[in-house]
């Protein structure tokens, strides 16, 4: 070996290991970049679903619920629509219908925390019966424990002295 070759590898071994981490550290910032996104885009759709449903507060508590908070918000006959800002993502969502209950007894604003408690359980909520309000529900038991444990973050909350599998839509 000639003695002028010498330890040249070890200067190229830093510099590759120094571009895989600034590699690496990108990669990480643009998932969580998506996954901002996407949890700004859920807490949109269902503000505006509650805001459609039951008005602006509405709107503020599910966007509350799901860790964002509205930044615009506009109705224009049946039509919300609602912009969701959450950390360095903002999402827009617009819905159409009046504050009725849905098929179902549902109320939209119900629909969008089962969707979003869906979200986080990976499965559909299985609803066993709505009551009369539209907002309140009794889920199948066998699930309810896994439903409390995502309920605040999806907009749900448990009546006082209401049975274990019963949630209801968070909010006065």
């Amino acid at each position: 070996m000639r003695r002028h070759e010498s330890g040249q590898v070890l200067p190229l071994v830093a510099l590759l290991m120094v571009a895989v981490a600034g590699a690496g550290v990108f990669v990480v910032r643009l998932g969580g970049l998506a996954a901002e996104r996407a949890r700004a885009s859920a807490a949109a759709d269902a503000a505006a679903l509650a805001g459609a449903a039951e008005g602006r507060e509405a709107a503020d508590r599910l966007a509350h619920a799901n860790g964002g908070r509205v930044v615009a918000y506009r109705e224009d006959h049946d039509d919300t629509e609602v912009r969701v800002g959450l950390g360095r993502a903002t999402a827009t969502a617009r819905a159409t219908g009046g504050r009725t209950l849905a098929p179902g007894g549902q109320a939209p604003a119900l629909q969008a925390v089962l969707a979003r408690a869906g979200q986080l359980l990976g499965r559909p909520v299985a609803v066993t019966r709505v009551l009369d309000d539209g907002l309140t529900v009794d889920v199948d038991s066998g699930i309810a424990d896994a439903v409390a444990l995502v309920a605040a973050q999806a907009g749900l909350c448990r009546p006082l002295d209401a049975p274990a599998a019963r949630f209801r839509v968070c909010g006065p």
